[in-house]
C-alpha cells in the first residue's frame, strides 16, 4: 500500500464438490475499509483439459506442470497449455 499502509488477507474455501471450489477473498484495510470477493474455480485432469480443448477445436501441442515447463505432477501446480487452432469440430 503507498505509505506503507497495512492490508489483513485471507481466503476462505466455502464449499467443495465434483471438481469444483467454492471460495471468498476477504480484504480489511488499515483505514476501516473491506471488501470481499467470491470467486469458483473448476479443477480439470489433464484428460479432461485436452478434451476440451480438442472438442473446441484446438490442436495440443504440449501441457506442462508449471511456467519453468516442468512435466504435469511437478511444478507449481497449474497446468500451461500450447495449443492452436485447428479443424473445428461439428456444433462450433
Amino acid at each position: 500500500m503507498p505509505g506503507g499502509g497495512e492490508v489483513r488477507a485471507w481466503t476462505a474455501v466455502t464449499g467443495v464438490r465434483d471438481g469444483v471450489v467454492d471460495f471468498t477473498h476477504h480484504y480489511h484495510f488499515a483505514d476501516g475499509e473491506r471488501l470481499v470477493s467470491s470467486a469458483t474455480l473448476r479443477f480439470r485432469t489433464e484428460a479432461e483439459l485436452r478434451s476440451s480443448l480438442t472438442t473446441a477445436g484446438f490442436v495440443v501441442d504440449r501441457v506442462y506442470g508449471g511456467w519453468r515447463q516442468e512435466p504435469v505432477g511437478h511444478g507449481d501446480g497449474e497446468f500451461v497449455v500450447l495449443a492452436r487452432a485447428g479443424t473445428v469440430a461439428p456444433g462450433f
